[in-house]
């Protein structure tokens, strides 16, 4: 909605400032205006919409896009969890399996 603000004050100053160019009224205004100007004041009036639409559009999808790559950074973190974990259980049965063979080597006499 600020887009369309703007835009709409843009166009009242411009208007304004064309309008204290000419001592007439807004009906004179029209009559000494040459007609290919309303075509470029319509441009400009589109142009601006355009502008507005298209950057909202952009940052929907950049959001996407932004919401897609912390996805993938979050699976990436799970997957480095699961990892940690489980090399500390390998490392924890490694231990125990260790501390398990030791009395059995001591009463065997090795």
């Amino acid at each position: 909605m600020k887009g369309y603000a703007a835009l709409f004050f843009g166009a009242i100053l411009i208007a304004a400032f064309v309008l204290k160019e000419y001592s007439g009224g807004v009906s004179e205004f029209f009559v000494m205006t040459p007609w290919w100007m309303y075509f470029v004041l319509c441009g400009i009036i589109y142009s601006g919409y355009r502008a507005t639409t298209l950057f909202q559009e952009d940052r929907a999808i950049e959001q996407k896009v932004i919401e897609e790559e912390g996805k993938v950074y979050m699976k990436r973190l799970e997957l480095a969890r699961a990892h940690e974990e489980a090399k500390e259980m390998n490392e924890h049965f490694e231990l125990a399996a260790e501390e398990e063979l030791e009395p059995e080597q001591k009463a065997s006499g090795e």
